[in-house]
């Protein structure tokens, strides 16, 4: 083989180094039937190389069999048309089966690897890409886009979807881009564990609300049938795609599921979304009880608190639209994390992320607590004791904190008015064995300052609780 495939390219000496061209990671991006075969779909089975990444360095080639050799050595130049594929072009067809394996330009640059005396060649193909046979089937290899330095070693980091069936512009890109790859498998993994976990009832709102979400955001980043061939779109709509899978996806991980004897408080969620300009999405994730009687008054009153009769995304105080937007798109997302849940309390913090226009995101967060056993909001009159001075407490013991979280950052103190102002709001999280006061962005500080959180132990604030506080462990 080595003899006759002398007579068609022309090779530097093999050696231990790669070609600068050649050397570093590549990754497998797309799989086909080679040209010389029947037309017909690939199956996953056919396809095992599709998606990981291949890295080429000094005497070694790193990544899946049989692509991967220790002690490696490498060449490099160009091959004519005839000896592409060891010779399969050849005949009244080469031209065409040429362009059929992108290569139309007829005598592409090769890189070749020698492991254990059996050589492999890729070429250069009209995309800048590589391309190599295994058997019948041509894989292309890119440089990736997308990859973190801890993810360049060799290794599998395809997407949730059998990308030999990507047919969009939106799966073949997801399955060229590392991140946009991660991203998508790291939403498959937390959307199949909320379906394991949750009950039926739940987890079909969080279905509902995933399949618009990918409809409107395949519609909202330009998908196609074919990838456009302009570079600037498709750099478009990967930044589209980026930014929108990695929110999601950080969001359905976040989502848990807690339990405490008979009841669950589990994850729901809603979404909606208009594409006429101004384009707007509202995404929505709220917490739910099951198993007990206890549940209703407590679903009664979230579907109150958080208005879930209406849409956010149709509040005129939210998105008021006196400035030009229509170029702009808009979102309302809101989602929530909790504190406690037991047999007595429930504590969640609410928090809302909305882009209205302007230069970032509104950031909002409300505190939420919930009297289990007297089925009623827990309010700070039901926690201390009337007459105590709790807020000067509080106040103290916040101010002292604060300036050395403030003294940390470099900032200058907070203004006391400020965080009295804070105590003395329902901005409380109340968990086992302390109380969390939240100072939001703006309450204290600037946008840039952010936010600060105040834990305050029980035993610290036991003089001021009033003994049958529903907050304190019975």
């Amino acid at each position: 083989m080595a003899l006759a495939a002398s007579t068609v390219a022309q090779m530097m000496p093999a050696g231990p180094s790669p070609d600068s061209g050649m050397k570093g990671v590549w990754r497998v991006v797309r799989a086909e039937p080679a040209p010389w075969t029947r037309p017909h779909t690939l199956s996953k089975a056919e396809t095992p190389l599709l998606e990981y990444a291949v890295e080429f360095n000094d005497g070694q080639v790193k990544g899946p069999a049989p692509l991967a050799c220790k002690s490696a050595q490498y060449s490099s130049g160009v091959t004519y048309g005839d000896g592409l594929f060891d010779g399969k072009l050849k005949g009244a067809n080469e031209d065409k089966m040429a362009a059929a394996a992108h290569l139309a330009r007829g005598t592409p640059s090769t890189f070749r690897t020698i492991c254990a005396g059996v050589q492999r060649d890729y070429y250069i193909d009209d995309d800048a890409d590589m391309v190599m046979a295994v058997g019948d089937v041509l894989y292309t290899l890119q440089r990736p886009t997308g990859m973190d330095t801890d993810q360049y070693a060799a290794g599998f980091s395809g997407p949730s979807f059998d990308c030999s069936k990507a047919a969009s512009a939106v799966d073949k890109l997801i399955c060229s881009d590392a991140s946009l790859s991660k991203a998508d498998k790291k939403m498959s993994a937390a959307y199949r564990r909320l379906q394991k976990e949750e009950t039926p009832a739940s987890f079909v709102t969080i279905q509902a609300s995933q399949r618009a979400w990918l409809a409107y955001v395949r519609k909202s980043c330009g998908d196609t049938a074919k990838p456009s061939d302009d570079q600037g779109d498709r750099n478009k709509m990967q930044d589209c795609l980026s930014e929108n899978y990695t929110d999601r996806a950080e969001r359905l991980e976040a989502l848990k599921i807690q339990k405490s004897g008979a009841m669950t408080l589990e994850p729901r969620a809603r979404f909606f979304s208009r594409l006429a300009k101004p384009e707007i999405e509202d995404s929505d994730f709220y917490p739910w009880m099951n198993g007990t009687p206890q549940a209703a008054p407590f679903n009664a009153w979230v579907a109150k608190v958080l208005k879930l009769d209406k849409r956010r995304m149709d509040d005129k105080d939210l998105f008021p639209f006196d400035h030009d937007v229509d170029d702009m798109k808009l979102s309302a997302r809101r989602t929530y994390s909790v504190a406690r849940f037991d047999a007595h309390v429930v504590s969640f913090r609410v928090q809302t992320f909305d882009y209205t226009g302007g230069a970032h995101e509104a950031i909002g967060e409300y505190e939420f607590n919930w009297d289990i056993d007297r089925g009623r909001p827990i309010e700070l009159g039901g926690i201390f004791i009337k007459g105590k001075d709790w807020v000067k407490f509080a106040t103290d013991y916040c101010m002292q904190d604060l300036k050395k979280q403030f003294a940390e950052r470099g900032d200058e103190y907070p203004d006391r008015p400020a965080v009295e102002a804070v105590v003395r709001d329902n901005a409380w999280l109340f968990a086992k064995d302390h109380a969390t006061v939240h100072f939001t962005v703006y309450s204290i500080t600037s946008f840039a300052g952010g936010e600060y959180d105040v834990d305050i132990p029980y035993t610290v604030l036991k003089p001021y609780l009033r003994s049958d506080a529903p907050v304190l462990i019975r």
